[in-house]
């Protein structure tokens, strides 16, 4: 059977993705959720399984959304988990074998409609390379594995990032200075104030990251497609086509293509999106960020040769 992960980047439209190949061209289900994060808690048990419960709870207009009848807990897909397996699969320790018979369960309930089964919990970003290799030979017993990745504009992607930390009132790791920002809801300056410290998150490390899931699962294994160009340019869907073995041919809307900063489109189902930039990008936060985070460009143009098109303008 096959596992698609999808560990992000975050803030790159990895959910309208995922309604790309799980709602319009049903090749992979993820289950219960987009984001279990249980990767990481099998990794580490100190992580906050609260922060993905949301889903849970879904109040009943999200359950019967379009969306919904993919993805959350009381739907046909997900009914042949019997609330003893549930109980044990969520309780700790959380275990990679919970995680396999997860899977196995959920494949052979949906193998008749979908390719694929699926994990896109973004956490997995972050995941060390040596978790990574002690678990890829156990699941690779069970599941044909394939990799997928979406990268957005290195600035506009931790733009968004920092506005949806203020939204949600995530503090990580910040100090005495950013909580003030937060609280304050003044996207502006934290997003200044963690350029001027180098506070970057993990997700803005697209190459190492993809590099090191190319190195545990095999570069023929691995994609990632640029987010501008996804949304706005044929031949990558043909690549992705090609790279899944399955026809990619609609995609969901997007917030983030094209690019309007605050004034993105309210779409349904992708607050997530379109509440993430409280304000735009001005020119004062462009000139500063291009002088901090040029070494992300320059690492991919080193890598590459070049640069895509809709990256360039925020390098020059």
């Amino acid at each position: 059977m096959k596992l698609l992960l999808n560990p992000g980047a975050g803030w790159s439209a990895t959910t309208p993705f995922l309604y790309t190949l799980s709602y319009h061209q049903k090749y992979c289900h993820c289950g219960h959720q987009k984001e279990s994060g249980y990767l990481r808690k099998v990794y580490s048990n100190d992580f906050d399984q609260s922060i993905v419960d949301s889903d849970w709870n879904a109040p009943q207009k999200k359950i019967d959304s379009p969306m919904g009848k993919v993805l959350s807990v009381r739907n046909q897909y997900v009914k042949h988990f019997d609330p003893h397996f549930l109980e044990q699969y969520y309780k700790e320790p959380c275990t990679i074998q919970n995680y396999i018979e997860y899977y196995r369960r959920h494949w052979e309930a949906i193998r008749w409609e979908y390719e694929s089964v699926s994990d896109f919990s973004n956490f997995n970003f972050s995941l060390p390379i040596e978790f990574l290799q002690k678990i890829t030979p156990i699941l690779q017993e069970f599941f044909e594995i394939k990799v997928t990745f979406q990268f957005r504009d290195p600035i506009r992607r931790f733009f968004s990032e920092v506005g949806s930390g203020i939204v949600k009132n995530i503090d990580g790791d910040d100090d005495l200075k950013e909580r003030i920002w937060r609280k304050s809801k003044n996207h502006k300056k934290l997003f200044l104030y963690k350029l001027k410290k180098g506070h970057f998150s993990p997700n803005c490390e697209y190459l190492s990251t993809f590099e090191k899931y190319q190195k545990v699962f095999g570069e023929k294994n691995c994609h990632f497609v640029i987010m501008e160009d996804f949304w706005t340019k044929k031949d990558e869907l043909e690549r992705l086509s090609d790279f899944l073995s399955h026809k990619i041919t609609k995609v969901h809307q997007n917030c983030y293509v094209p690019d309007m900063g605050s004034r993105a489109p309210r779409l349904e189902w992708l607050k997530d999106q379109w509440e993430s930039d409280l304000i735009d990008i001005d020119e004062e936060i462009l000139y500063e960020a291009r002088t901090v985070m040029r070494p992300f460009y320059l690492h991919w143009q080193n890598k590459f040769g070049k640069l895509p098109d809709s990256w360039v303008d925020n390098v020059l």
